[in-house]
């Protein structure tokens, strides 16, 4: 039988003078592959505006975290502590090339769940576009 899980995932975005929140709640798919990765995957809603996009969160063992998101909307985003890289990102609004930087990268997921934090910025032409940071909590759900 397959372990089911749920997820915490807040998202702090600060720009210029501007700080949002959100927090969603789901159900989520969840486990280490053959890389020794752990995987986050789940289903965009409504609730997240990307409704028809699947999102997957790699978690490798030397805290390299990749974000890719399919369906209506491309996204694939990597953030590494002590390295830039240039990312696609797709909206409803178009898509683009993105810097994106880790300020700080927190991991303490186990086979029973645990916390994955970080804080990264985005970039657009060496313009700050946003400074976000990330709190995922993952346990297993109780029946």
């Amino acid at each position: 039988m397959k372990e089911q899980w749920i997820m915490t995932l807040i998202s702090i975005q600060r720009e210029e003078h501007d700080t949002s929140e959100s927090t969603l709640d789901t159900e989520i798919e969840y486990y280490q592959n053959q890389d020794g990765e752990r995987v986050i995957s789940y289903a965009e809603s409504e609730t997240t505006g990307m409704e028809g996009s699947h999102m997957q969160l790699r978690v490798a063992q030397d805290g390299m975290i990749s974000i890719v998101r399919t369906g209506n909307y491309q996204t694939h985003l990597v953030v590494q502590k002590g390295k830039k890289h240039f990312c696609h990102y797709e909206t409803p609004f178009g898509e683009f090339a993105v810097g994106v930087s880790a300020k700080w990268v927190r991991n303490t997921l186990t086979d029973t769940g645990g916390d994955l934090k970080f804080r990264y910025t985005v970039d657009a032409n060496s313009t700050l576009l946003s400074d976000n940071e990330i709190h995922i909590s993952i346990k297993k759900m109780t029946m």
